[in-house]
């Protein structure tokens, strides 16, 4: 009886000593960690990510909700690192390139420093900035045109309130 209950006490400290020793993992990109990256900005625990993964599912955008052709940027991007560790110089690519939005990313990548994956989220990651900001500036736009056609509508007069209380000022 002795032995059986000595070995059921060591199975059952071994398992709760696991539990304790557990670390905080960080996801960072593609890849997992037990220390957070070193840009912030993709640096996510583990216990976060499973909370945050139902307000991800209603919309909410995480960093690592990237637009279908941001991915596909980044992972040229990627393809492009891999062939510049490989020795690839950006004459070379840029040779290669057959159109004008290739040349750009083969001039972001070599702009850029860092491992290939760090290059991939940098591009992605400008890559959502700048569909942001022409979704912002379309917005304007728009906004601008429906003013323009009735200047003393109420709305716009809210509108311009509005940019007054948050110290935006329109030019």
């Amino acid at each position: 009886m002795k032995p059986f209950l000595l070995s059921v006490t060591t199975c059952v400290l071994f398992c709760s000593a696991q539990v304790a020793l557990a670390a905080t993992m960080y996801r960072c990109g593609n890849s997992f960690q037990d220390t957070p990256c070193a840009n912030q900005n993709y640096s996510k625990s583990m216990k976060a990510a499973k909370a945050s993964n139902s307000t991800a599912k209603n919309g909410d955008l995480s960093p690592y909700q990237v637009d279908a052709d941001c991915k596909q940027r980044g992972d040229a991007a990627k393809k492009m690192m891999w062939l510049r560790e490989t020795g690839k110089t950006k004459e070379e690519q840029l040779e290669r390139a057959e159109d004008e939005q290739t040349q750009a990313l083969v001039n972001e990548v070599y702009n850029n420093r860092g491992t290939s994956l760090e290059v991939k989220n940098a591009i992605e990651q400008s890559c959502m900035q700048q569909k942001e900001q022409s979704k912002l500036a379309e917005e304007l736009l728009k906004e601008a045109k429906r003013l323009k056609k009735n200047p003393y509508s109420p709305a716009g007069n809210v509108a311009s309130e509005k940019s007054l209380a948050t110290g935006k000022a329109s030019d």
